[in-house]
Parts: C-alpha cells; sequence; structure tokens
C-alpha cells in the first residue's frame, strides 16, 4: 500500500534538505512507497516560475538516513537492466511513461503544486509493470513517480525543455549506450 503525506493533513514530516547557502527544509508532499523509498517534493526556486518550482528528493531503504537526489543516469541504467531480463515488457513501460510525458501539465498555480498530485503513476496503472521489480534496485512505482515529478518540475519551468523526453525516446528506440548515457548525463546529443 502506498501512503501519501502532505504537510496539510500529516502529523509527521521525515525528509528534511539543506540547499547550499539557504536554511533547511521540509517537504511539503511526500510518498511513501511500499518498496521503503520515501520520495519528497520541496519547494524549489529556479526556471521561469520560481514559486511553483519544485525539487524532488528521495531517502531510499538502504541508505535509510541520507536525502538523495533523483538523477537520470540512476533510473536510466536501472531500466537498461530490467531491458536484459525482459525486454518486452521494460519497453512497454518505458513507452507507458513517455507516452505519459505528453500528457503532464506544468503546475499553474500554487495550489496545483501543494497537491502535487501524480495522475499517471498510480499503482492501478504500474501493476502490469510490477514483474520488473525483479531486476535492478528500483521499484516501477519509484521510477514512474520520479519521472512524472521531475517531468512536472521540467514542464514548470523550463518551458520548452524536453530532456526527459528526449532521454526516454532513446531508450525505446534502443539506442546505443553512449547515446542514453549522453542523453542522461546532459551530455551530448542523440
Amino acid at each position: 500500500m502506498v501512503i501519501y503525506t502532505s504537510l496539510n493533513n500529516n502529523k509527521f514530516m521525515t525528509l528534511e534538505w539543506k540547499p547550499k547557502g539557504k536554511p533547511r527544509l521540509k517537504s511539503f508532499k511526500e510518498f511513501n512507497l511500499k518498496t521503503g523509498e520515501i520520495i519528497g517534493v520541496f519547494q524549489g526556486s529556479k526556471g521561469n516560475n520560481p514559486e511553483l518550482d519544485i525539487v524532488v528528493k528521495y531517502r531510499d531503504k538502504y541508505t535509510k538516513f541520507v536525502v538523495r537526489t533523483p538523477k537520470h543516469i540512476h533510473w536510466v541504467i536501472d531500466l537498461l537492466i530490467k531491458k536484459e531480463h525482459n525486454e518486452k515488457l521494460t519497453l512497454e513501460f518505458i513507452k507507458y511513461v513517455l507516452d505519459t510525458y505528453d500528457k503532464i501539465e506544468p503546475f499553474r498555480k500554487k495550489e496545483d503544486q501543494l497537491k502535487c498530485e501524480l495522475k499517471f503513476t498510480n499503482p492501478e496503472n504500474l501493476k502490469k509493470f510490477e514483474e520488473l521489480n525483479k531486476y535492478g534496485q528500483y521499484s516501477v512505482e519509484f521510477i514512474g513517480h520520479v519521472i512524472e515529478l521531475l517531468s512536472i518540475e521540467e514542464k514548470t519551468g523550463f518551458e520548452g525543455a524536453f530532456m526527459f523526453k528526449r532521454v526516454l525516446t532513446a531508450l525505446y528506440q534502443s539506442k546505443d549506450i553512449f547515446s542514453i548515457v549522453s542523453a542522461a548525463t546532459h551530455n551530448g546529443r542523440i
């Protein structure tokens, strides 16, 4: 069972983050996954709409006290591992999140940001991909949530940005490893 919590309706918050040179922040929304990870959403300050910007952090089941930033390369490598074990289902999962990218809307007002609803990567939609949880470190729930949240962040603050779509397309099209890693690490073109 997934428990979604937020400052508005939660008695306890578990994730805090200290941005460089700024005061410590508490997440205003958290997603507690059934595999033990906690994804926290914090107020950001970048892009075209800094008041609506978000920063995504997580704490995994291995480093229970360390709050980390989900890097593109981490979930990309995990998907490549999953693909080696079940190519057909992994490509279906990648296609699903790629298709949802076009449907994801940026935050348009503060209320939307504070709600921070995940519309596409809920457990019902991801159930058919759960077999992939046998491979790699991250669950499809974790990868799906991170991709949806970071896509919202990208679309909210960086109009015209398309990094996620580029990375997901490279994975779906089974591009060469150099192209995929370059797309995931901001270091090159596909």
